[in-house]
């Protein structure tokens, strides 16, 4: 089948959104269907243009006009928004006639664009939900517009209410959204994972960080990714506020993001030799940083809303043999217990959070055994070339109806 897969964010960008687009996308290909993303620019190019055709690992990407994101104003924020909304549709339109067209949150308003190239193209319309955008901008202070916000819910429920197929990513989001009355047949999850292509152990050139940062006999506790207000990592600098005369520790934080600023001068505020920050770097580059960790932080504020919430870095660690600590009650708790993952600390309490780094340590026998074959239990239930061909076998349904129909 021919999909149009919407997502502003795809590979240069580092993160997880791109990192899905590109994982599913592939393996759709793979699975036989012609696959066409539209996406934006990267955000971190200065110089870009109006459109860009190139093809990545079989799979057509169109580069479409986007406002460059500051990330310093609501208003630029969502001026890089609603451009890629509109030259997302004004790509779409040339894309030979779809079955699929695909669109992803976040952001909620590139998928208004995946509805009109649906209507345009007279092909179905898939949804995929990987946060709830409307109910995390209000939460965490985003916007604090409240017609605003209120026309992105409206929008969201007009969206919801359109799609042929949602596709969300926790067993929580789809129970949230049949609570709000979206009928239970057309949802399936689709959870985050990991890419089997990409857990292998030949890194050839990776750089020994301990040498590098003079971090011999340090352990070495690791939070990469971004530095924004929902991950509650205030709780993490005040841990090592708390452990700054211990000199067994040390906190890397890799990344950007609106909360570096302020973290950075509380760390510097308390003289504290025991964090350290380091701009955000390639992702293959980032392995030398993996292999240097004892340990990785997955956090999130303590907000009801975060319990069905499964972080993506959470697999990103599992997947280089990391165990975790886990600042994240609900299903992502439940994952690293059930893959025997690492350890779980209350969201935003520094004193547990001690706990439960202090209770990893303890038993270097337990985290060894911990580490071993931690690919390969991630590597069993959390598989996107598996989940790829779950939402092909999905969307060819989907299809199917389709052609009855018009019968």
């Amino acid at each position: 089948m021919k999909i149009i897969y919407i997502t502003q964010h795809f590979p240069p960008e580092i993160g997880a959104a791109p990192a899905r687009a590109y994982d599913l996308s592939y393996y759709l290909g793979k699975l036989g269907h012609n696959v066409t993303i539209i996406t934006a620019f990267p955000n971190h190019e200065t110089n870009f243009g109006i459109f860009k055709k190139e093809t990545m690992d079989h799979v057509n990407v169109y580069r479409m006009f986007r406002m460059k994101d500051t990330k310093q104003s609501a208003l630029r924020r969502l001026m890089n928004y609603f451009s890629f909304t509109f030259s997302s549709f004004i790509g779409g339109i040339f894309v030979q006639k779809p079955d699929i067209v695909y669109a992803t949150t976040p952001q909620l308003f590139q998928t208004f664009s995946g509805w009109l190239l649906s209507k345009w193209h007279r092909a179905k319309f898939v949804l995929e939900v990987r946060d709830l955008w409307v109910d995390f901008a209000e939460i965490l202070g985003q916007f604090k517009n409240k017609k605003l916000l209120n026309l992105a819910r409206k929008l969201e429920k007009f969206l919801y209410k359109k799609a042929d197929l949602i596709v969300v990513v926790t067993n929580g989001y789809k129970d949230r959204l049949v609570s709000e009355g979206i009928p239970e047949e057309k949802i399936i999850v689709i959870p985050n994972g990991v890419n089997p292509a990409l857990l292998n152990d030949t890194y050839a050139n990776y750089k020994d960080i301990k040498t590098e940062y003079n971090l011999q006999n340090k352990r070495v506790i690791l939070y990469s990714g971004n530095i924004g207000s929902a991950q509650g990592l205030e709780t993490v600098i005040q841990a090592a506020i708390k452990l700054k005369d211990n000199s067994d520790y040390i906190f890397l934080f890799i990344g950007e993001g609106v909360e570096k600023k302020r973290l950075k001068e509380l760390a510097e505020q308390n003289q504290l030799s025991n964090v350290r920050f380091i701009d955000q770097i390639p992702k293959d580059e980032l392995i030398s940083y993996y292999k240097a960790a004892d340990i990785g932080i997955v956090s999130l504020k303590k907000h009801p809303l975060f319990s069905i919430t499964i972080p993506s870095k959470m697999f990103d660690y599992l997947s280089m043999s990391i165990p975790v600590l886990i600042g994240v009650d609900g299903e992502a708790r439940q994952i690293i217990e059930k893959l025997n993952g690492g350890f779980f600390f209350e969201p935003e309490n520094a004193d547990d959070f001690i706990r439960a780094l202090f209770n990893a340590f303890e038993n270097e026998a337990e985290l060894k055994r911990m580490r071993k074959n931690l690919k390969e239990r991630l590597l069993a239930h959390y598989n996107r070339e598996m989940f790829a061909k779950k939402l092909s076998d999905h969307i060819e349904l989907l299809h199917k109806k389709k052609e009855r129909g018009n019968a």
